[in-house]
Order: C-alpha cells, then sequence, then structure tokens
C-alpha cells in the first residue's frame, strides 16, 4: 500500500497565520510584515513576498515547532 504524504506549501499565508492566533486579518498582516521584517534584517540578501511568510522561519520563529 502506497502511502501518500501531504505537504505543507512551503510559505504560510494570512488565512493560517489567523487561525493560528485567533486575530483577524489585518492583524494577521500585521504579524507577517512584522516577521518579515525581522527576517529581512537577519539576511539582507532574501527575498521576502508580500502578504506570506516562510514556513520554517514563521514556525520557528512563533510555533516553536
Amino acid at each position: 500500500k502506497r502511502m501518500e504524504v501531504m505537504e505543507k506549501p512551503v510559505y504560510v499565508d494570512v488565512n493560517e497565520v489567523c487561525a493560528d492566533w485567533g486575530v483577524c486579518r489585518s492583524k494577521g498582516y500585521a504579524i507577517i510584515k512584522e516577521l518579515s521584517e525581522r527576517m529581512k534584517k537577519e539576511n539582507p540578501k532574501l527575498l521576502v513576498m508580500s502578504g506570506k511568510i516562510n514556513r520554517i522561519y514563521y514556525e520557528e520563529a512563533c510555533m516553536k515547532r
């Protein structure tokens, strides 16, 4: 029997942030913006996407996974 592994997307979007934190969309976007700025400060060569945050960074910074 073949097991299929469902992979999570590389980026976390505002819907997931809102669900994780129980906040409205505007606060979710504010969290993403703050994390993006922190990530960019740590490594200025990184590219950041508006409205999304790298899953690994998000989980390490916020979820402690």
